[in-house]
């Protein structure tokens, strides 16, 4: 009994009823595209980051939030492929390619290796902190700072570029 109302519970939630609104993919890339945009505000300052670090939650959060992404421009890819395969569309082609990158050079694991770097050097910084001056602290935060701040910007970027794609597909 349990099975068959897991089923029928299935199977409403992926055929919706007709008074149901279908939830496009590309309003679902907007929304987690804004939302990366804002967690990516934070992450590229020092304060951003030590919360990152030090929080269990507003980590599990954001690496939530990254693995959303990655979900959904998977089902994207599928769904670009496709387009391609119909019409070898450029703009589909430039949009695989950015997929690619986004999921190989960017994946969730390897965001987890650069920022579990990075809270390890937020501790060395904070450890050296009684032993430096005020101005070799705050060099050694701008420095730490400036590395977050491109490796942020280049997930941002790659993000913000797949979802410009999507608009110009027509996909919905």
């Amino acid at each position: 009994m349990k099975k068959i109302t897991l089923i029928l519970g299935l199977l409403v939630s992926v055929f919706p009823s007709e008074g149901q609104e279908k939830v496009s993919i590309v309003t679902i890339i907007d929304d987690l595209t804004v939302k990366w945009d804002q967690a990516a505000l934070e992450l590229k300052i020092y304060q951003g980051i030590q919360n990152f670090c030090a929080e269990k939650t507003y980590r599990g959060k954001t690496i939530e939030l990254l693995d959303n992404i990655h979900h959904w421009d998977t089902s994207l890819y599928f769904i670009v492929r496709n387009k391609y395969a119909l019409n070898e569309d450029e703009e589909a082609e430039a949009t695989l390619k950015d997929i690619e990158v986004l999921e190989t050079e960017y994946s969730t694991q390897n965001f987890k290796k650069f920022i579990q770097d990075e809270c390890a050097r937020i501790k060395e910084i904070e450890d050296g902190f009684s032993s430096e001056t005020p101005r070799e602290y705050e060099r050694n935060v701008k420095r730490f700072e400036k590395e977050l701040i491109k490796y942020v910007n280049s997930i941002t970027s790659r993000i913000d570029i797949i979802d410009e794609h999507i608009h110009h597909l027509k996909l919905d």
